[in-house]
């Protein structure tokens, strides 16, 4: 019989994989103004804005309501505005009409954090590192396949754009199915924390017992031994202290007052307590500052990677010889294969992974410098593959830092206000560099500073962390973290099972 997590994991990643699978997207400019639509290059200017303001309006209403709609209401969301996006492309011609598809995509876009927070709230932490992997890579599984498939049909000639969109439409269409398949999150599960262990409890946990020279924990099916050292612990010590908890005046609420006027300012009072109490946490703080700005320049890398490609090597020449397409969908294979590896890494990132986050943007920042230097196209491809690989390798470590701190009916706020703030900061970006008219090269040198300067501060961070603590303990102890918690969890289990037993606990 399939475990209950284990069907709820399929059921999601397949939605994500087919909400994704849209071979038409890489060539939605040719649709628009192909035949069909016929629309000119100051009309798509008009229509595609509509997106970027609708993403972030509709994103601030969703960070709201994500977690109290209990995630899958705002999936089904989701799927129904992918949905509609497609039949308006289908049947739509005008700007007017096309204005309200590019709407109805900021919503669909917008409500997808609550594809990435759902699975946090409905499976045990015990399956955490697995399921972030997973349901990342259901993601990138999802747009590779939908590259290649779009690269293919259309190289041989084999279908047109509009038969890409009907592909896509019936995609879309599978994904609503599935996503309401999906199983409701119960509340009472959200308030409990049963069956789940928290990092920060491990560590609690830990420190109680290290009173004697040598911590003996015994599992089901083994004893680890492991000698606290007194500056790690000190540390964990500290970290346990900053852990995220709801601040009491949100989790008291009941006497709100009876005015609705009072009762919005009310909300909105609570609303600031908890984002304080959250980001109050310095793992989730350095996390979502790392993801945001991260965020913003992958973006922005992204928007214009395709123009700086043209101007190495322009399509109106070598139009048979552009391979766009297939090199985005290689790129975001490799990431679905980061993080897909991930998930086996048998490896806590608490202490280690800031000074990752470091290296690989330090390397993101060099790959993008030999993409604005080159004039080979190859090598441009071959630099861009990398880099869209590693942010998927740290987007699935960053995210499965934040969810192993924050509690689980916040997972959607964490995440709509670190994607929030991440299309802010992109959309200053973007305003700066129209308003001066930046050429697409000089806008890479721009990006290479952004991402070395990004790279050097993690790096420095976490070197100091590390060496903190020290390099052989630090190392020793992320190894010793992630058995520990897997072993916790199943002597929480075997405790659960012999308190109906006997009413006795195992240590």
């Amino acid at each position: 019989m399939v475990q209950p997590w284990v069907y709820t994991t399929m059921v999601l990643c397949l939605y994500g994989f087919f909400k994704e699978m849209k071979p038409s997207e890489p060539f939605l400019t040719p649709f628009l103004k192909g035949f069909h639509n016929n629309l000119t290059e100051s009309q798509l200017e008009q229509i595609y804005p509509v997106w970027t303001y609708s993403y972030l309006g509709i994103l601030a209403i969703a960070l709201l309501v994500t977690d109290l709609a209990r995630y899958k209401p705002i999936i089904i969301t989701e799927a129904l505005a992918y949905l509609a996006t497609r039949i308006i492309l289908l049947a739509g011609h005008s700007v007017a009409i096309m204005q309200l598809m590019q709407f109805a995509y900021g919503v669909a876009t917008a409500t997808e954090i609550a594809y990435y927070a759902y699975i946090y709230a409905a499976v045990s932490s015990h399956h955490y590192q697995k399921v972030t992997s997973y349901t990342r890579m259901a993601i990138l599984c999802g747009r590779s396949c939908a590259g290649f498939l779009g690269q293919i049909l259309v190289s041989l000639h084999a279908a047109d754009l509009y038969t890409l969109n009907i592909i896509s439409t019936v995609s879309v269409c599978i994904a609503l199915v599935l996503a309401l398949l999906l199983p409701n999150v119960d509340s009472s599960y959200l308030q409990s924390n049963n069956d789940d262990v928290q990092p920060n409890a491990i560590i609690s946990n830990a420190n109680q017992m290290s009173q004697t020279p040598e911590t003996t924990m015994y599992t089901e099916n083994q004893q680890v031994n492991f000698s606290p050292d007194p500056t790690l612990e000190s540390q964990l010590q500290d970290n346990s202290k900053n852990n995220t908890i709801m601040h009491p005046e949100v989790k008291n609420n009941q006497a709100m007052p009876l005015g609705w006027k009072q009762q919005i300012l009310h909300f909105f009072y609570l609303f600031a307590l908890q984002i304080k109490s959250i980001y109050s946490n310095r793992i989730i703080l350095r996390w979502s500052l790392w993801w945001a700005l991260a965020t913003c320049g992958e973006l922005q890398v992204g928007n214009y990677v395709e123009n700086l490609w043209d101007v190495i090597y322009p399509s109106r020449q070598h139009n048979e010889e552009v391979y766009n397409g297939l090199v985005l969908a290689i790129g975001t294979l490799l990431g679905a294969a980061a993080a897909l590896g991930l998930a086996y890494v048998k490896f806590d990132w608490c202490i280690f992974g800031e000074l990752m986050a470091g290296i690989v943007s330090i390397l993101d920042g060099f790959l993008l410098l030999v993409m604005s230097l080159t004039n080979q196209i190859w090598l441009c491809y071959a630099c861009y593959i990398i880099f869209r690989a590693s942010y998927a390798l740290l987007i699935t470590i960053a995210s499965l830092q934040i969810v192993s701190e924050v509690e689980k009916d916040c997972y959607g706020l964490v995440f709509g206000m670190n994607m929030f703030i991440a299309l802010s900061l992109q959309t200053i970006l973007q305003a700066a560099i129209q308003g001066y008219k930046v050429h697409v090269i000089h806008q890479f040198y721009v990006y290479t500073g952004y991402f070395l300067l990004l790279g050097v501060a993690f790096a420095i961070v976490g070197s100091y962390s590390v060496g903190h603590i020290g390099w052989k303990s630090g190392w020793r102890f992320s190894k010793h973290m992630y058995a520990e918690r897997f072993s916790a969890d199943e002597s929480i289990t075997t405790i659960t099972n012999n308190e109906s037993d006997d009413g006795s606990k195992c240590i």
